[in-house]
């Protein structure tokens, strides 16, 4: 039986008489990589924070192993992990403090736990630098071990290789589908760029103008050209 990480029923949201999201609804199973593509402006932002309860939906409910954020929130967001934006941290803390101290506020993150998402982080020695130093990439990076501190079964990531040289791309796509494959997290990623999203999702949704108006499982498919024909459908 496909067990489902994450579910939409029927999610809008207005920003003022706006409405940006309008009857969202799809699922994600365990052990997915399922890419989210928009134009800017799209929703897709908006509909992250929704799904990690920084922002609130108007209506419908978003279902996360098995809890309802609505009236579960603290159980369904315990084993979701996610890089939203540009990550934050104490620039005057070197990589490795700033893990230290998030860790502390945690339960039961071991010095092993923060090892080993450290070594996923592939930060090396820079770990110990000072991350007012950092670039944005190598913020990325030290996100990315935050998110892992706990054990997952949702990866939310926004935009994740903004910043990311060809090398940080390559290595941030192996650790994705290590965590999908071997650990069956189900991983949600947020792009604009189709090349990376055709190169690691097993499916992809497309959202135009805040309604979903396609998905797409067969990626052997051009990707670009569905793409094309997917924001081509919903103009007025």
């Amino acid at each position: 039986m496909i067990q489902k990480v994450l579910e939409l029923k029927s999610i809008s949201k207005k920003r003022g008489k706006l409405r940006v999201l309008k009857d969202i609804s799809f699922s994600i199973s365990k052990g997915e990589i399922c890419g989210f593509v928009g134009k800017n402006g799209a929703g897709k932002t908006t509909l992250i924070k929704i799904i990690m309860g920084m922002l609130f939906p108007d209506e419908g409910e978003i279902i996360i192993g098995g809890k309802s954020l609505e009236t579960e929130r603290e159980e369904a967001l315990q084993n979701v992990g996610a890089i939203v934006e540009t990550p934050e941290f104490y620039g005057y803390m070197t990589g490795r403090q700033n893990l230290n101290y998030i860790a502390s506020m945690l339960e039961n993150v071991t010095k092993d736990k923060i090892e080993d998402v450290i070594k996923y982080s592939k930060l090396g020695v820079k770990i110990d630098k000072k991350v007012k130093t950092y670039s944005l990439g190598m913020k990325q990076r030290l996100g990315l071990a935050q998110a892992l501190m706990v054990e997952i079964s949702l990866l939310i990531l926004d935009e994740p290789t903004n910043g990311l040289d060809p090398i940080g791309v390559v290595e941030l796509k192996k650790t994705i589908k290590i965590l999908a494959e071997e650990k069956g997290v189900c991983v949600f990623i947020s792009s604009h760029i189709l090349s990376e999203i055709e190169s690691i999702c097993t499916k992809v949704i497309f959202i135009n103008e805040g309604k979903i108006v396609g998905t797409c499982s067969n990626l052997k498919q051009n990707l670009e050209e569905k793409f094309i024909e997917m924001m081509g459908e919903n103009d007025e």
